[in-house]
């Protein structure tokens, strides 16, 4: 998603950084401070290599010379984690404005304590769910802005029918950390594989490939494109996340016509609704997952009635409207 903003601003007519904080980069190879300050700016050029960043959009690594330097005034600076960002954006940057874009509640590596304590700095924090909205209000003191995330649909959209899809076939996202489920989503597969032997699962995700069964293909760091045409080749995303502030490529895969299974998490309620855009069933039920995997393969009407007004639902958050919000924020409009 910052990679999407940066991209669109840019081609609003703004000058866009991107700092990436590189301090902990190449620990395991104890490289000297010069090595690694070298190796971070090139590999800061050349990333992301799964995303197509636009070339005006400039990338600056903290390592480098005179850094703050090279960023020059700011009328707007962006904190992006808890963890990472907000320490950097709070006390070491100047701007005329500052943000904290919150896309989850990060609790993940650090004490609530810590988090919490980020959401109090007096940043003007930007939250993407109305869940979200709600919790961090309450932390903050402070009313947040609420922009949810969007979907292009002129990149994610539906361009093979369900009936030119294979039978049996499961899409997901792989991820290491637990909140995301894969755990569960490893049983839930194992399950439908033992009734459907002729399933095929396509998962991607940035990390090296899981210890996973053969029979799961594993894309690792699928390109735009390439996360398209897998939502495209399959009936059903699986996603068993425990928590999330959103849930962004269950939503792809609802633009892209296949039939999002997932568990009811607070995010995925930003968009899904049970039995008409989305089959649900509650967090940590394994089996649950696994009936409604075997629904969607076994009632053709009901995976043509899931993806249809999955594909349909996804046009209400469109971009433009994103924008909008955006710039109103950013008092341009």
């Amino acid at each position: 998603m910052v990679f999407e903003y940066a991209n669109r601003l840019v081609n609003e007519g703004c000058e866009v950084y991107i700092l990436f904080l590189n301090n902990e980069a190449f620990q395991r190879f104890h490289l000297p401070l010069f090595m690694k300050r070298i190796l971070c700016n090139i590999f800061t050029r050349i990333e992301p290599n799964w995303f197509n960043l636009d070339r005006r959009v400039q990338k600056i690594s903290n390592l480098d010379y005179g850094y703050k330097s090279k960023l020059g005034p700011l009328n707007a600076l962006f904190a992006t984690s808890a963890e990472k960002t907000v320490d950097e954006v709070f006390y070491n940057l100047q701007a005329e404005k500052k943000y904290y874009f919150i896309q989850d509640y990060e609790n993940w590596h650090v004490s609530k304590e810590f988090v919490d304590k980020t959401y109090r700095l007096g940043l003007n924090n930007i939250v993407i769910s109305k869940w979200l909205k709600k919790k961090i209000d309450k932390i903050s003191g402070k009313p947040s802005i609420l922009i949810p995330n969007a979907i292009d649909t002129d990149i994610y959209k539906k361009n093979r029918i369900m009936i030119n899809r294979q039978p049996h076939t499961i899409a997901l996202l792989y991820h290491q950390e637990k909140h995301k489920g894969l755990a569960n989503a490893f049983e839930v597969l194992k399950k439908v594989k033992m009734k459907f032997p002729d399933l095929e699962v396509k998962m991607f995700g940035q990390f090296p490939r899981p210890n996973v069964p053969k029979w799961i293909k594993y894309y690792k760091n699928a390109t735009q494109a390439e996360t398209v045409s897998i939502y495209n080749s399959c009936q059903v995303f699986l996603c068993s996340t425990i928590e999330e502030g959103f849930g962004l490529t269950g939503f792809e895969a609802m633009s892209c016509g296949a039939c999002l299974v997932s568990t009811n998490y607070k995010g995925v309620r930003e968009y899904a609704v049970d039995n008409y855009n989305a089959l649900l069933s509650p967090v940590g039920d394994i089996q649950a997952q696994v009936d409604n995997v075997i629904r969607i393969f076994e009632d053709p009407s009901l995976r043509d009635k899931i993806s249809h007004n999955g594909e349909k639902s996804s046009k209400d958050y469109s971009w433009s409207e994103a924008m909008k919000k955006f710039n109103k924020m950013l008092g341009v409009q």
